[in-house]
Parts: C-alpha cells; structure tokens; sequence
C-alpha cells in the first residue's frame, strides 16, 4: 500500500515524480498558468521529458549543475524538474545580480549549461552579462536564452527543447538523498555559500506547511497558488513551486511582485494560495487597489522569512482566509515549525508556530546545553529537514554542524510553556548594551505596533558608554506622519530603557536584498554616510 502525505498526496522520490503522477492519473488538471501559457500536467510532463532529454543530448549527466539566470516563469519550472530527471543540480540566479556576483557563483558551482532569460520586465538586458561570461575561464559549458538566441554566444531555449524532440530519456533511479538543487544565501555576511539540498528536503518542506491546514479543509484539488518570488529563493523552489506539484495543483507565475498587479491576478486566477514576506503582504493591503479587490477566491495566506505586524494580521484575518506564519531556512528544509489551525491573532503575531515532530530539534544555550521554557537561546535541528552541506566550502559546513549531526541555525528563540517558538533575532544581529543582550526584532515588533508604523528594521551601531546601541529605521503606513519623538515615547511604553534606539529615522521605504528581506548592511552605510540625522 502506497503511503500517504497530509492531504492524501502518495508519498513519492522527487518533484519530477510527482510531475508523472498528476500527468497519468489527471492529465488534464492545469498545473502552469503565465500570461496566455496554460499548460495542464500532461503538456507539463511531456515538455519535462523533452528538456530533460536535451539537457542529456548536451552533456549533462548525473551530478552536473544546470544553472538558471531567470524570473518566475514556465521555463524555471520545466528546467527545474528536468534536471531532477536527469539526476542533476539546479542552480537559481537573481535578475538583479550584477557581474561580479553571477561570476562569483558561476565559478563556484561551475555549471555545464547556463540557461537565462534575455532581459526582465523592468527592461534590464544581459546581453553584455553574458558576452561577458561567455569568456570566462574555465567557461561555462554552453549558454541557452529564451526567447531569443544571444548571437555568437547562445541558442534559444525553443532550439533546446527541438532538440529533445526523438531523443530517448534515460532516467536515472530516484534516491531521497541524492542532491538536487543548490541554493546560494544572501551573502550578507561575506561571499555567498551554496546550501545543497536533497529531494527529501523539498518533500519536507510540504509535510511541514502541510501541518497548518490539519482540519481546515485547505488543500483541495483546485490549490492554485501565487508565485512571485525570485526562482533562487527557497520559498519559491520549496514552498510555493514544490507545494503545488505535491498536490497536484496550478502553479501561476508573475515575473514580479506588484501589489496591484498581485490583487489583479489573484481575482483573475482565482488564487486560493498566496504569500511572501510581510513586506510584500504589507504594501498589498495598504495598496489603494485593496478596497475594491476580489479576494473571494483566496483561502490560504502565508507568510515567512519575518513577524508580520499586528495591524496587518489584522487586516488579512478580516479577508476570511485562513492565515499561517512558518520559521525556516533553506538549510533546515524551507519550513522547520508552523502554526497549526487553532492559532489566534497572539500565536499569529507572536509566535511562529511549533516545532515539527518528524526531526529533532532544540534550542540550546552558548555551550550547547539545552535551556528551559521561557529561556532565550539558539535553535539547533537534526533529521530529515537538514540540507547536505555548503557546496565546495567544508570550511562551511564544518562550522555549521556539531559533531553528532546538530545543524546550528545561528537563529535565536524561546520555547513557550506550550510548545511554540518566539524568534528573537539572529545570533548575530544581538547585541550588547550597557552589558544587556539586546534583540532586534523585539524593538521591530515594538515598533510595528505603533498605530502609524508599518514596518521597521533595527540594526546595532557603536556608542562609546554603552559599547552598541540601537538604530531604528521606520517605514509609515500610507497617510501617516510619525515623529522620531513620538515613536521614542510609544517605545518607553513597551520596552526596557536600553532597547529604546538611540536614532530613529523615518524612511519611505527599506533597501531589500534580492531575498525580499531588509538589506541591514545599506542601513549601515546609510548610517555611516549622514550620522547627524537622527533624534
């Protein structure tokens, strides 16, 4: 007998097998929706075996990197799970990447084909990016672009897929541990280092956000899920792109995250599924398009990567859509802990759920030993959700891992008496002020509570009789007009006197990486470059 997943999905090897499955058993199911591509999972199945075959026709076998430079479209989902077929490794590139950082990972992961769209909606062109790759040493091993041949340096991604056409597949063994995808991290604190994750790991993410739903009647056959996250972002591969394969449901890409564009689409489409982080969520429901938007559809909202306020939980429960927040990290597996279906509003905001019960998990102090309920320390996870290692760094990986297989996540947390997390910060963005450890994001769920605010970023910053203290840059919503006083005085309401920031700035809007999370690095050269302006 076949086991099953949450849902009733059959537990299966890899995505590209699930691609199979919908294709024999409901062939005519829509799986792709882009602009007027609609591509039900017979058509998806049959481009997959066709690319797949291609990919084998140029070279690429087991264990080889395909590198992807792309927006969220057909084409990422196609080469994606091609690769699987193969037995290959996919690697996401960002559009907004510059030369340096496509070259940085081009020679790290040292791809046999290199497979990128010809320019973005916002009409960047990589026509000189790619020149310029094309003669790098060692080389990339062929250069494919869509929708349009580079001349003397690519063919098209339609030139590609004819020549798949006759060609036979030969299909490699499915093993739950073999790599798959390789997913380089923001480099917020050097260069980037490529996370390589398993299939396991993406079937692990769906059983964990699977576990929001348990009694909610959420996942049914007409799932259709929003995707505007960078195909590089784990949330895109994982959560958004992997959920809807498992079960069998449409995958509806947008290039980009437009807050109009989004609203429009998820009434168009009828989206039953969408998320991101609460940046993106929060300048959806501030956007004027809000008012008269068609939500009907919608079922599920989620969010990762960040606490959403309080005033937009709040506006996202009165949609009647049944909300979830998760923690996770690509190395852990996209999703380690979700709210399950009983949570309230408090849960919502405060907390990010429990822990998953499939894989250890603990949070420990600075010497590795566990800390009680109520008590801050450093989540530690081991078992399935855990990613292989970094890519060519077992400097890396070596650090990243205990001796006895504890992966250390560097994310800091408290257990409540229930079993829930509370994330505090990352371990090192605390700081130490006035000989107090300080965390970040409680000042920002502070400041977010602000009636005017609609979000905020803290960053920690020297100070010659506290050694740090901190710096707070304040986003309002629309219509508002905050003071640096008055949200200094709303904070000596909620908080200790050493976690009130010493500088408060008020900004249009945060600089974001590439990810959709605060760019704290540009808040620290913004700092530098105009110390004066501040409360």
């Amino acid at each position: 007998m076949t086991e099953l997943l949450a849902g009733g999905v059959p537990r299966l090897t890899r995505l590209c097998d699930y691609v199979r499955h919908y294709a024999e058993v409901a062939p005519g199911r829509e799986a792709i929706v882009f602009g007027e591509t609609r591509l039900n999972y017979a058509a998806f199945d049959q481009l997959v075996d066709r690319c797949a075959a291609a990919l084998q026709g140029a070279g690429v076998g087991v264990g080889d990197r395909v590198a992807m430079l792309t927006t969220p479209r057909p084409e990422f989902a196609i080469v994606l799970i091609a690769a699987q077929r193969v037995g290959a490794i996919w690697v996401g590139l960002n559009t907004r990447y510059r030369l340096p950082e496509l070259r940085y990972i081009l020679g790290d992961c040292t791809p046999r084909i290199l497979i990128s769209v010809g320019e973005t909606p916002e009409g960047r062109r990589f026509d000189e990016d790619l020149r310029a790759i094309a003669t790098d040493a060692p080389p990339v091993g062929e250069i494919v672009t869509f929708p349009e041949p580079l001349a003397g340096v690519s063919r098209s991604f339609a030139q590609l897929l004819a020549d798949g056409e006759g060609r036979t597949l030969r299909a490699t063994p499915p093993h739950a541990d073999d790599p798959t995808v390789i997913v380089y991290t923001s480099g917020t604190t050097g260069q980037p280092k490529g996370a390589l994750l398993a299939h396991r790991n993406l079937i692990y993410c769906y059983e964990q956000v699977s576990r929001s739903f348990a009694g909610k009647e959420p996942i049914r056959e007409d799932l259709r899920i929003l995707c505007n996250l960078p195909p590089n972002h784990i949330g895109c591969i994982s959560e958004m792109l992997g959920n809807a394969i498992i079960r069998g449901g449409a995958i509806v890409f947008a290039e980009r995250f437009d807050p109009a564009e989004a609203l429009e689409l998820i009434a168009r489409e009828r989206i039953t599924l969408f998320g991101g982080v609460p940046v993106m969520l929060e300048t959806m429901f501030a956007h004027p398009a809000y008012a008269s938007a068609d939500l009907s559809s919608v079922r599920m909202i989620g969010w990762g990567g960040a606490p959403a306020a309080r005033g937009l939980v709040e506006r996202m429960m009165r949609t009647g859509a049944h909300l979830f927040t998760n923690y996770g990290l690509t190395e852990g597996g996209a999703v380690v802990s979700a709210t399950p279906s009983d949570y309230d509003i408090d849960d919502l905001c405060d907390t990010v759920g429990r822990p998953d019960d499939s894989g250890d998990h603990r949070i420990v102090d600075d010497e590795g030993r566990p800390v009680g309920p109520d008590e801050a320390g450093e989540i530690w996870l081991r078992g399935p959700g855990v990613f292989l290692g970094y890519w060519n760094n077992p400097q890396s990986t070596a650090a990243a891992m205990t001796p006895d297989g504890w992966m250390r996540t560097s994310d800091i947390a408290i257990a409540r008496r229930d079993g829930a997390w509370t994330l505090k910060g990352r371990k090192a963005d605390m700081f130490k002020s006035g000989g107090f450890n300080v965390y970040p994001r409680e000042i920002e769920l502070a400041l977010e509570a602000h009636p005017d605010v609609a979000y905020a970023a803290v960053i920690a910053v020297p100070d010659p009789q506290y050694f740090e203290v901190g710096a707070a840059f304040v986003v309002p919503k629309p219509g508002c007009d905050p003071s640096p006083e008055t949200v200094k005085a709303f904070l000596r309401e909620r908080l200790a006197n050493y976690k009130i920031p010493k500088t408060i700035r008020i900004r249009d809007g945060l600089p974001m990486l590439p990810i959709g999370k605060v760019d704290k690095h540009a808040l620290r050269d913004d700092l530098a470059a105009s110390p004066a302006d501040h409360s």
